[in-house]
């Protein structure tokens, strides 16, 4: 298991990566969506293991809780909602 969650938080930081190499719309919203799904995984993978939750807590936290403004899963889920109300970043 904890092959898959490294290997699952190693995609979504190439995902982060390819976010700020993105030079059109398409590609912009196919990333972002992608973000998206390998969070809510993460999520639903160490949702009911207490042990594994310890283990990436850092991690964890520093995807989904903030100590100031929007979380980096409130910002990718704004941005989607962003992008379907029609505001394109290119």
């Amino acid at each position: 298991m904890n092959k898959q969650i490294d290997k699952l938080i190693e995609h979504i930081r190439e995902l982060e990566t390819r976010l700020g190499e993105v030079d059109n719309n398409l590609r912009y919203i196919k990333v972002v969506q992608a973000l998206k799904h390998s969070l809510e995984k993460l999520d639903n993978m160490l949702k009911d293991n207490t042990t594994l939750q310890r283990e990436y807590q850092a991690i964890y936290l520093s995807y989904f809780y903030t100590g100031c403004g929007f979380s980096f899963y409130d910002r990718v889920c704004n941005s989607i909602l962003d992008y379907q109300y029609g505001n394109r970043p290119f």
